[in-house]
């Protein structure tokens, strides 16, 4: 159990979170919703302990555990070793005890992470994602917060995550689920909060709510005509320029975005880990904008981020702060800022829209298309199959690194399932 009371909280001149006050019971799901920025990742910080309020009161029963969207992972380390480091109950012998222990973990949380004997290194995005779910689950909190755990799962994975939380409250944990996409918000939770510049803006039981309603608290009047989440994967025209490749996570996809970063150099490139391959936390926004500017201007790097900052509603206190200060979605703008203003003639962009907010999102979309308009051919590698048939006018599906021949939309609608299984 959490109760917070009255929690504010400040950097520099933005105020992050604003006199908020919730609380969330024992075995109790409740989704905390809201447009990147909206100060939901703060808060919940807050409510773990990891950082202090300015003012107000945080009561918790017992340990809470925070799984965040950037990975707490040591990359040299196997699976195995990684819980070692975490798992208080493991008794630090021999390899092979270890690795038997950190199976029979795994098989406790019901989530599925195969080979302990592997390096995180090695490992696809989603399954750092699966490793963190684990350390934080076979540490057995009393709250569980999990921040935007869906964006790198596939539909079997999300569906695989949404069973372990029902178990996990259903043995009595108080677990928080902060996301953007409001239809898993409302499969999953009880109760949905809804939060916008650092306040509470709505709260309702999950039944008693709908998509539309969500939406429209996220994002009031800021942006007129938006499209509700259900609504981004509506079919619309594909563009041709651009290709999307789908598929399972773990099956290639980061191998071949590395290879067409390390082939095509001049191409803009949005990478699937932000965190640790497209920015530098201890950078500043006006020094990750300029990485690939042919040559340093304090003044013009900072004019510029200005500018980028403005076009694509960066939520920041100025060109000088430090990118690891940013939410993960408005770190995933800078990214796009750099990488897209550039109009490269090639763009991969790998997951582009991850942990984005719905106008982030068809924010992102837009300028995928625009791009393409432009002539630049873009090769989409997503695991969010709305979002391939939302733009691509070409889809493949990888299976254990192999491609499918290419085909429509159309085509692919009929046969993307049975692909992406292996079975076809």
């Amino acid at each position: 159990m959490i109760h917070l009371s009255h929690i504010t909280k400040t950097f520099g001149p933005t105020r992050a979170v604003d006199d908020v006050s919730l609380e969330v019971q024992r075995g109790e799901i409740v989704a905390l919703a809201g447009e990147n920025g909206a100060g939901k990742t703060t808060l919940m910080r807050i409510a773990a302990g990891e950082i202090d309020a300015d003012g107000g009161t945080v009561n918790r029963e017992g340990r809470a555990e925070l799984v965040h969207q950037h990975f707490l992972l040591v990359d040299a380390l196997t699976i195995a070793e990684n819980l070692a480091l975490t798992h208080l109950g493991f008794r630090f012998t021999t390899r092979r005890m270890i690795e038997r222990e950190a199976r029979e973990i795994i098989a406790g949380t019901g989530i599925e992470l195969r080979d302990v004997s592997r390096r995180v290194s090695e490992l696809s995005v989603g399954e750092r994602s699966k490793l963190e779910l684990i350390k934080a689950i076979a540490r057995r909190p009393a709250t569980l917060i999990l921040d935007e755990p869906t964006s790198v799962l596939t539909p079997n994975e999300t569906g695989e995550l949404f069973a372990v939380m029902r178990r996990v409250a259903g043995e009595g944990t108080a677990v928080v689920f902060i996301s953007h996409k409001l239809p898993e918000v409302l499969a999953v939770a009880q109760r949905v909060i809804v939060m916008r510049a650092g306040r509470v803006v709505a709260e309702s039981a999950a039944r008693d709510t709908n998509v539309q309603a969500l939406a429209n608290a996220m994002v009031v009047a800021q942006s007129p005509g938006l499209p509700v989440a259900g609504q981004l994967g509506d079919r619309v025209t594909g563009q041709p320029n651009i290709k999307a490749i789908v598929g399972v996570a773990g099956n290639g996809q980061s191998e071949l975005a590395a290879k067409l970063r390390d082939e095509h150099r001049e191409a803009g490139h949005i990478p699937e880990d932000r965190s640790r391959d497209g920015i530098v936390a201890e950078l500043t926004i006006a020094e990750n904008l300029a990485l690939k500017a042919k040559r340093w201007n304090a003044r013009d790097a900072a004019r510029h981020a200005e500018r980028m900052i403005a076009l694509y509603s960066i939520r920041a206190s100025g060109p000088l702060q430090r990118a690891g200060d940013l939410s993960g979605g408005n770190q995933q703008k800078v990214i796009l800022a750099r990488e897209l203003d550039r109009r490269p003639p090639m763009i991969v962009a790998a997951e582009p829209t991850r942990g984005l907010d719905i106008a982030a999102t068809r924010f992102v979309h837009e300028q995928l298309r625009a791009a393409a308009a432009d002539g630049a051919s873009i090769l989409l590698i997503t695991s969010d199959l709305n979002e391939a048939f939302a733009l691509a006018g070409t889809i493949q599906v990888i299976y254990r690194g192999r491609l499918s021949e290419a085909m429509t939309p159309e085509e692919a609608s009929r046969r993307v399932a049975a692909l992406m299984a292996g079975v076809a």
